[in-house]
């Protein structure tokens, strides 16, 4: 009956829900995940109260009725989000991230998508393109497997403690035991590994055994004198916020920091304070009794509209403000309001699983039933038919995408990029053209909604931080290779690593690199620095420390590439033309007596950021970069000082653009992940056109002699 429903608690569901959804929306309060151990502990202390109150008063514990209940309250709101999300992901993501929501889908309706994540190595803290809509079942997936565990769990602690004097208070104690036996595992599962330990349910098990404790504990509870429970229940609330607060992601959780936020709402629900003007109680108020009754649909439908709403707004005006993630709160709240009111309630107050009250009815003829099977098993077949459909129809839109006339650059007179001869250039042009006119997104690897996918990998990453681990250690190829080549620059020279390691490793022993560049470390004048402030303090001395390898080394090349139109002045601003090229000049000279020849490969051209135009109902044309006079007149400035110093700059055009229009992705493969940095994908991709583009400048990389 409704009046024994603790309004208090309701309020609490409300503080959880409340907590997750803003976190998820604004990533505000920062540990706001921790209304879903809030949601674990209330979980723990309802089922264990029910299933002892029952045993304690028949003796037995209906498993079939207990499970009919949690089916009828859970199960039909549950699919009816699965299905409302699936249609959703087909009608706006990519057919590879849809088919990944469908597997979503299944795990979630068989109760197994924490582990799908944690298999899957999932980082729910590093959310992201990629996000799945459904992630959020986790919890509830880990919840369905505690209610098929814990029932059972409870009458065997009940019977054990039967015979003695005080059973109630030996399964308190017996239920404590385990509780702290799991959250010491918890403490071992985390530390072993804290992103999967996030998701599995061993790690999560204690959290609802403390609600379960309390149930069991509330005997004595009750014993609290009234005059002390407003201060314990004020008390309690403020740990949670606090813990909403300062819970970390990066260390120790779900254990111990999990332990504030579970602590304090299993005090919260132990010590109920029931004022006689309710407004005393924070949270025992008509309005957030409401979203308490509909927190498990707010709780459902907030992250699917969350990610499929920003998933509408990317390319718009709106995308990275907070609209989207307030018109998803908005929509989460009347989807919460109409799934309560016309299917929670309905379903759980039916008599749907209820054999006994159909035979009492007696309104069931054996050929209704047999035609309600019917309904049912058409009514599958057609979801089936349904989601296949979505399928096929998802894939034969992104085979065959339709042609479109290519860009036309935004600059009068376009300087044209070099088209000289070989095949693996005009491969690369012939790609770069068919992805121009592209007039819908195809599918790539890695996907152009998850740029953060893309980035390098482990190997070229730890060669170029502040801290350079070695030579021996970013140096790849055999040691007595013919051709051997120092890298400089910042993360522009990190983005052709791939490149580079890519001809190495198919050129028979031939080439051997060394990076020797950083990150927001340009390798021009000390005057000089990208706009990264905290990394100029370590950057001149990694540019020493390249010109000393480099003087020892006596490389067949150096190869340079900067971000030039990002440099600048260590005074403020952006430098002069002339400003740019002789600091340019002071570092390229101090390097060229001890190389064969300086190569200075020009950067990508930037315009576009693919995060930021990126739409999957926008056409690919909204992402085509424009090479910009700016480029063009640091890149003049390039090939001068190259010159000067002996050495050739070579123009890197045709390997991302056609008539200086750049497409953001080609062959299947996005070319960069935000503004100016290619893809490793991408960086392998065109390897061996780049290697015709360096001959064709007259650097040899065959190690071979030149021919008369």
């Amino acid at each position: 009956m409704r009046s024994t429903i603790r309004l208090d608690v309701q309020g609490l569901r409300a503080l959880a829900v409340g907590l997750v959804v803003l976190n998820h929306a604004f990533e505000w309060p920062f540990g706001g995940f921790v209304g879903v151990d809030i949601f674990f502990v209330i979980s723990g202390f309802l089922m264990t109260s029910v299933l002892h109150r029952e045993f304690e008063r028949t003796g037995r514990i209906r498993f079939l009725a207990f499970y009919r209940r949690r089916v009828r309250r859970l199960i039909p709101a549950s699919v009816a989000v699965l299905a409302a999300t699936v249609i959703g992901a087909w009608a706006i993501f990519g057919s590879g991230r849809f088919m990944s929501t469908v597997w979503d889908a299944i795990a979630s309706l068989f109760f197994v998508s924490n582990w799908r994540y944690a298999a899957e190595a999932t980082d729910y803290f590093a959310q992201g393109a990629q996000t799945s809509p459904l992630q959020h079942y986790w919890s509830l997936s880990l919840e369905e497997q505690y209610y098929l565990v814990w029932p059972f769990a409870i009458l065997a602690i009940a019977l054990m403690v039967g015979r003695t004097r005080q059973p109630r208070l030996f399964a308190a104690l017996s239920t404590l035991a385990i509780t702290v036996a799991l959250f010491l595992l918890s403490l071992q599962l985390t530390q072993s590994n804290i992103a999967t330990a996030y998701f599995i349910t061993p790690a999560r098990l204690w959290e609802l055994s403390v609600g379960a404790t309390v149930a069991l504990c509330m005997p004595w509870f009750s014993r609290l004198p009234l005059a002390l429970r407003p201060f314990v229940a004020l008390l309690a609330l403020a740990g949670m916020i606090a813990a909403s607060v300062v819970t970390p992601t990066e260390q120790g959780f779900p254990a111990p920091w999990a332990a504030l936020a579970v602590l304090s709402a299993a005090a919260f629900i132990a010590f109920p304070w029931q004022p006689k003007r309710a407004w005393l109680n924070p949270l025992d108020n008509p309005f957030l009794s409401y979203i308490g009754d509909i927190s498990y649909s707010l709780y459902l439908w907030h992250f699917p509209a969350l990610i499929l709403v920003t998933e509408l707004a990317r390319g718009t005006p709106s995308y990275g403000s907070p609209i989207p993630a307030l018109e998803s709160i908005a929509l989460s709240l009347v989807l919460a309001a109409l799934s309560y009111r016309f299917i929670e309630e309905p379903v759980r107050h039916s008599s749907w699983l209820e054999p006994a009250k159909r035979r009492r009815r007696r309104t069931r003829s054996t050929v209704k039933r047999l035609q309600s099977i019917a309904v049912a098993v058409l009514s599958a077949t057609a979801i089936v038919a349904v989601v296949v459909a979505l399928m096929v129809d998802r894939g034969s839109r992104n085979d065959t995408p339709p042609a479109a006339t290519p860009t036309t650059s935004s600059s009068s007179q376009p300087t044209k990029a070099p088209q000289k001869g070989g095949a693996a250039l005009a491969v690369v042009k012939s790609e770069l053209t068919e992805a121009l006119k592209a007039e819908e997104w195809p599918e790539t690897t890695p996907a152009l909604a998850a740029p953060e996918a893309a980035e390098r990998s482990a190997e070229f990453d730890a060669c170029s931080t502040p801290t350079h681990p070695g030579v021996d250690e970013c140096t790849w190829g055999p040691a007595g290779a013919p051709v051997t080549i120092a890298v400089v620059g910042d993360a522009t020279s990190v983005g052709y690593l791939p490149l580079l390691r890519t001809l190495v490793d198919s050129s028979n022993g031939a080439i051997r690199i060394t990076a020797l560049g950083m990150y927001d470390c340009p390798f021009i004048d000390d005057s000089f620095a990208a706009e990264n402030e905290a990394a100029q303090s370590a950057c001149p001395t990694r540019r020493a420390m390249a010109i000393h390898e480099i003087g020892a080394m006596k490389p067949s090349f150096v190869f340079v590439s900067n971000l030039s139109s990002e440099i600048r002045k260590v005074d403020g601003g952006s430098p002069m033309v002339a400003e740019y090229k002789a600091g340019l000049d002071t570092s390229l000279s101090k390097i060229a007596p001890y190389t064969g020849k300086v190569v200075l490969f020009a950067p990508p051209p930037e315009e576009k950021d693919i995060r930021e135009c990126y739409a999957p109902q926008n056409p690919p044309s909204t992402c085509v970069t424009h090479v910009q006079e700016r480029w063009k007149e640091l890149s003049a400035a390039d090939k001068e000082v190259a010159t000067a110093v002996g050495g050739v700059w070579v123009d890197t055009r045709s390997l991302y653009c056609v008539s200086d229009n750049c497409p953001a992705f080609a062959a299947g493969v996005p070319i960069k992940f935000d503004t100016f940095h290619i893809t490793e994908a991408w960086s392998r991709h065109i390897a061996p056109a780049a290697a015709e583009l360096l001959a064709n400048a007259g650097v040899d990389l065959t190690g071979e002699p030149a021919t008369q």
